[in-house]
């Protein structure tokens, strides 16, 4: 009947859609600035096709886990949360997997980031470029 039943995702599907193209379109221009720093090299398009998916997943698995949080937080706003809205709110196994794979992802930027670092420090540099490594 009249009980609030927080939404499962509060997000609605343009908004997702529009989240996600804008986290997309952050680790794309991520990538594309360490595909003009390293152009030369012709071992770095895999790498950075690699730290581009990493980002992603990273984003992704991070949006997860503050879809859960805003579950909750719609739960616990109710008026009289009810006690079984409470339960499905504290259900977080996706939230758990979602935090198990960015830990995954998270090990693999760094070692993505320190190859890149290598390969940056590694490359001839531009006229003007900064010599900062570290």
């Amino acid at each position: 009947g009249g009980r609030y039943r927080p939404p499962r995702y509060r997000m609605d599907t343009a908004s997702a859609s529009l989240a996600a193209s804008a986290t997309g379109d952050l680790a794309r221009l991520a990538a594309d600035q360490l595909r003009r720093v390293l152009h030369r090299r012709h071992d770095a398009a895999v790498l950075t096709d690699l730290l581009e998916e990493d980002l992603r997943a990273a984003l992704a698995n991070l949006e997860a886990i503050r879809l859960h949080l805003e579950d909750v937080i719609g739960a616990l706003l109710a008026d009289r949360p009810a006690p079984l809205d409470l339960l499905e709110a504290g259900d977080d196994r996706h939230a758990q997997d979602a935090l198990g794979e960015l830990e995954a992802v998270l090990g693999s930027l760094r070692r993505r980031l320190s190859q890149a670092a290598q390969r940056v420090a590694a490359s001839p540099r531009e006229p003007g470029a900064s010599t900062r490594v570290g």
